[in-house]
Parts: structure tokens; C-alpha cells; sequence
């Protein structure tokens, strides 16, 4: 894994120099830099495989015509590596940015089809010689890997994250209004917005292509519900029979590296069914890791049920005890670390912090509840069945239910009046352009629109921009395309089943119904009884923190003068927020999510 940054339709190597110095903690392993004609790209290397110098980067192919920078891990690299010797190619390296390098000087942009893995990309192309260079930039098709650019007066600037682009000299550091509603809406900000305006996000599956001056965006990879239609012909038993050995293979695939790796586990099915296929097959005892609160915190605490599965599966575990004082501490390199604000975030630091100092490398359970229907609205609104004509309104009111953190209303009060004016799109207009599967069955387009959204946007985001803070590589082997599009083709029954008359949100894993065929697929590895502990989800007890430890810190960043300077919060809801939060009937969570926003603001120097 790497950052990677560049310029494209200049040469500029200060800037870049200024980007890559601010992507250290992505690559503490190495960094250079690569000078062309019209574009200037760079890069600092964490180094997973191959880490000798026949790894660093910029990589140049044979006659240097062609040059990369590349942040991912290819889980087909052996067999794409197989395919490019047979075509005559000789590799230098055993790494896979090589064989990425390769494969597009075969294929062209069509080598982004092959790839199977996560991935930013950026790609000179000197083959048409001065004026007829090309240029591609690309994400993989989850977007686990992030890449922001922005359109200035010298050209394109492109980076890993948006501290690196700031510190350009083209970008102004100016607040985009719609980002901001959109954060207080959902918590997160929706690509291909981001925080700042002018920079946009890469969706996922798309590649940037600059060539002639002109620049267009091209989408490469589509959800494929019907992969795997002989699925339907099966029973149930076979499904699962299906499904164990498609994981077990994925998880396999992602245990390639030089360097050590374990595994974040909870006390959830998700990352246990992981941690047990990693135990079958990693050839030696797995390092894991999870984040715990303590006794008075034990209702949203997973880590003896983490412990339990651990000791079941003969793990190596360290548990972490996290308390609010420890985060009042770290909380400016918490905000630092996330680089955009985001309600979420915060248990992907801690235990990614932990994790560093014994693997470079982490499995993460991430998406599993994204794609086998783990939340407590999925199983409701699959019973109502919107029509089409009303399902993006449906989803966006069910998913708010349990996402959202202000209402539109709410959030149009925080915002100070000049960005308020500035906003008058719908509050779903970030959903419909995620909307991949509008004509299919609503269970497979209520998975396309989380996958797109929740999971892109928040989870997969805040992940990568965590980890990556502590210099470690995080994969997520159940947002493989092969593990989702074999979900999209299961009946629904195998999916969810019908759960027993109660709260879904308060019961087991067993009587929810919720993720039946991974259940039934990570039964034979784990302990009996797995399946009857509640789903509590990788929460953060803010509600306590915020009137506890954290109370000091939040009185403090509510200044009015303070947020009058940054010009984004109304300062007239100051007070009242903060008589709400003295008396405790303003949730931790957005007490937690306006203390971030404020925050950000001042450590990047960011107004209206």
C-alpha cells in the first residue's frame, strides 16, 4: 500500500515533493518522485510485497515510455503475472505493481477489467509522444482504495487524501456547502463530493482519462446479480456449501504478503467467520485484535465475546481497553488521522493504532452486514416492498432511521445562512446516482444502494483513511466482487430469514433472521452457541464520553468566537447546543460529529 499524488498538464516537482511529504504516514517504507514533460507524480511506499527496491515506485516499464504509481493489492497477480509471461513479458520484481504496469502496456485502459483487488492508480502514457500523452487515474470497483483530484488553472492535482492536496498551493481551502449538509445528514460525506470544493472523488469502478487536453470519466465494472444464476437450481445446503469455499478461496487469495498480518475480530459473525478460514490456512497461529470499554460499558462491549471466539480458534488476541480520557488526548490526531469529517471513525484508529505494532497488514469483517442484510431496517422494509417509483424515497427514510444524525431540517439550522442559500438539490440526490440495479428485485437494489453508500462513503472511507494514519494496510475480503455479485445471486431467502416476533435491532443473530446463509456457513468453525449473542455492532460509548471525559473538550470547541472565525456552524445555535449538551438531551453522537467538523476546520485552516 502507498500514497500517491501527482500534477497532470504541468511539470511540478515542488508541489508534489509538498504532497508526498504530507502522505508519510502512508509509506513510511520509501517515497519518489517522477518528472515528466507535462505531469509530475509521486508516491510514498508501504511496502506488503516485494519490499526490496525492485518494488519502489514510481515503476517504469522496459523503455520508460509508461510509468505508474500504484496503491493496492492484486489477489490475481500470479495468474496475470502467467498470462504476461506467456505474451513474452519478463518481470524484474515478484511484486504486483508490475504486473499492473504490464498488463495495461497489453490492454490498455481495459486492463482495469482484469484487475482483482483494491486499488488507486495513476498512469503516464509517453507512447504518443510530446501533446499526445495520456494520463489515467483509477479506483478500484468498491472503492476501498481512496483517490481525490481537482481541476485547477495548471492542470489536474491528484492525491490519496485531501491533507496532500491542500498542501498543492492550488487548491483553496474552502468548504463545500453540500458536502457539509450531506455530513450532517448522514454522517459522512457522499461521492463525489468531498469537503472541499473544487476536489471530487473518483467514484468507485471509474477510471479519470486525460488525454488532449480533455478529461472524461469511465466506469469499468457494474454489480452482476446474475454471475451465478445456477445458484437458484440449488438448495439451500448447497448454497452454503458454495459459499463457504468461494470465502474460503477469497480469504486465501488476501493472506498474500512479505510482511506480517492478522485480523480485527469482534465479537460478530462477520469477522469471525474470517478469523476461522484465516486459522485454517494462514499456516501459522493469526494475531488478533479488538477494541473493549470495560465493565460499566459492557452492554455495547464485544470483546469477551471476541475473546471467546479467540480462544475458540486459538488466535493470538490482544484486547484493547479504551476510555473517554485517552481519546480526549488523542483527539486532534484523531481529527488529523480521518482527514475528512465523518461521525464514524474513531474504533478504526484505536484498533488499527494497536494492530501496528504486530502486523502491517489487518483482515477487516467490514461489509459483511452490507451484504447479507445485517441491518435492523433491511429486514423491515424488505416486508413493505416499495415500488420502484418510491424506493429511493423508502431507502433513504428506512437507512436514516438508523444512519442519520441530523434531520434536513436540523441540519439546515446548524449551517451558518451564506451556505444554507448555497444548497438546493433534494437530500437524496447523493443516492440516485448510486442507484446501479433500479430495474432489479428490491433486496439486490437495497444491497447495491448500501454498498454504494454507507459502505463507500463511511465505512470503507473512514477504514482506509484510519489505518492507513498508522502505517497499516486493512483488507476486506467480504467486498470482494466475486463474494458480492455470488450474494446478488442468491434467492432472498438464503439471505435473511424470517425472524421471530421482536425487536430485530435487541435480538440474537439466530432470531433476527438477519445473515442466515454466512451463519450457516461459519457454523462448523465456531463455538456452539455463536449465533445466540445480540448483534451490538464496532460501536463508541460517545453518549458517556461527551458528558464525562470529553464534556471539556466539547464546551470549548463550541466557542463562539471560534466557530465564527470558520464560518460553517450558525453561531446562533451555539448556545442552545451548548445548553443542550450541558443538560445531556443532545446524543453523543452529535455532540461527537459538529466537535470533528469544528475541529477539522481549524487543524486544516478551512472557512467558508
Amino acid at each position: 500500500m502507498c500514497g500517491i499524488c501527482g500534477v497532470i498538464g504541468m511539470r511540478d516537482h515542488e508541489s508534489v515533493s509538498r504532497m508526498v511529504a504530507a502522505l508519510h504516514h502512508r509509506g513510511p517504507d520509501g517515497r519518489g518522485q517522477f518528472d515528466a514533460p507535462r505531469a509530475s507524480i509521486g508516491m510514498t511506499r508501504l511496502a506488503i510485497q516485494d519490499p526490496s527496491p525492485n518494488g519502489n515506485q514510481p515503476m517504469a516499464n522496459d523503455d520508460q515510455s509508461i510509468w505508474i504509481v500504484y496503491n493496492g493489492e492484486l489477489y490475481n497477480a500470479v495468474s496475470e503475472r502467467i498470462h504476461l509471461e506467456a505474451k513474452g513479458y519478463s518481470f524484474r520484481s515478484t511484486g504486483d505493481t508490475e504486473v499492473v504496469l504490464k498488463l495495461y502496456q497489453e490492454h490498455g485502459n481495459a486492463c482495469l477489467t482484469r484487475l482483482q483487488g483494491i486499488f488507486a492508480l495513476a498512469i503516464v502514457d509517453l507512447r504518443g509522444g510530446p501533446g499526445r500523452e495520456k494520463y489515467l487515474l483509477a479506483r478500484d470497483a468498491m472503492g476501498v482504495k481512496p483517490l481525490l483530484y481537482a481541476k485547477t488553472k495548471g492542470g489536474i492535482v491528484f492525491a490519496s487524501e485531501i491533507k496532500a492536496l491542500l498542501e498543492c498551493g492550488t487548491v483553496e481551502r474552502r468548504i463545500e456547502p453540500r458536502a457539509v449538509r450531506s455530513l450532517l445528514l448522514r454522517g459522512s460525506v457522499y461521492q463525489p463530493l468531498s469537503i472541499i470544493k473544487g476536489v471530487q472523488i473518483i467514484p468507485p469502478a471509474h477510471a479519470l482519462v486525460i488525454e488532449r487536453g480533455q478529461s472524461r470519466l469511465e466506469k469499468f465494472w457494474s454489480f452482476e446479480p446474475q454471475k451465478y444464476r445456477e445458484l437458484s437450481n440449488l438448495d439451500y445446503a448447497q448454497q452454503v456449501r458454495q459459499m463457504r469455499t468461494l470465502l474460503a478461496d477469497t480469504v486465501k487469495a488476501q493472506l498474500v504478503s512479505d510482511v506480517p498480518i492478522g485480523a480485527f475480530l469482534s465479537g460478530g459473525v462477520d469477522s469471525a467467520s474470517l478469523v476461522a478460514l484465516m486459522a485454517a490456512y494462514a499456516g501459522e497461529r493469526v494475531k488478533t485484535f479488538s477494541v473493549g470499554f470495560g465493565e460499566e460499558l459492557a452492554a455495547i462491549d464485544e470483546s469477551k465475546d471476541a475473546h471467546r471466539i479467540a480462544a475458540h480458534l486459538g488466535t493470538n488476541h490482544r484486547r484493547i481497553v479504551v476510555d473517554g480520557t485517552e481519546v480526549a488526548k488523542d483527539f486532534d490526531h484523531v481529527v488529523t488521522a480521518l482527514d475528512q469529517p465523518s461521525v464514524d471513525g474513531l474504533n478504526s484508529y484505536l484498533v488499527s493504532r494497536v494492530a501496528r505494532e504486530d502486523v502491517t497488514v489487518a483482515i477487516s469483517g467490514t461489509g459483511g452486514d452490507d451484504l447479507f442484510m445485517g441491518y435492523p431496517w433491511h429486514a423491515s422494509m424488505l416486508a413493505d416492498q416499495p415500488t420502484s417509483e418510491v424506493f429511493l424515497e423508502a431507502y433513504a427514510a428506512r437507512a436514516g432511521e438508523f444512519h442519520q444524525t441530523f434531520t434536513d431540517a436540523e441540519s439546515g439550522q446548524i449551517l451558518a445562512p451564506r451556505l444554507r442559500a448555497a444548497i438546493t438539490e433534494s437530500p437524496i440526490a447523493g443516492l440516485a446516482i448510486t442507484d446501479e440495479l433500479a430495474g432489479a428485485k428490491p433486496i439486490d437494489r437495497m444491497t447495491a444502494l448500501t454498498l454504494r453508500g454507507y459502505t463507500a462513503n463511511q465505512l470503507l472511507r473512514d477504514i482506509d483513511a484510519m489505518s492507513m494514519a498508522n502505517s497499516l494496510e486493512v483488507r476486506v475480503p467480504f467486498l470482494d466482487t466475486n463474494v458480492i455479485n455470488f450474494a446478488l445471486s442468491l434467492p432472498a431467502s438464503a439471505r435473511i430469514a424470517k425472524p421471530v416476533p421482536d425487536d430485530p435491532m435487541h435480538n440474537s443473530y439466530r432470531a433476527s433472521g438477519i445473515k442466515r446463509i454466512l451463519i450457516d456457513t461459519a457454523r462448523p468453525m465456531l463455538p456452539e452457541g455463536f449465533d445466540t449473542v445480540p448483534k451490538r455492532g464496532f460501536g463508541m460509548p460517545f453518549a458517556r464520553w461527551v458528558r464525562g471525559p470529553l464534556r471539556d473538550l466539547a464546551t470549548e470547541t463550541f466557542d463562539e468566537r471560534r466557530v465564527a472565525k470558520a464560518g460553517v456552524i450558525d453561531r446562533s445555535v451555539i448556545p442552545p447546543l451548548r445548553k443542550l449538551h450541558a443538560t445531556g438531551r443532545l446524543s453523543g453522537w452529535r455532540v461527537w460529529l459538529l466537535m470533528v467538523l469544528q475541529r477539522w476546520l481549524e487543524l486544516n485552516k478551512v472557512t467558508a
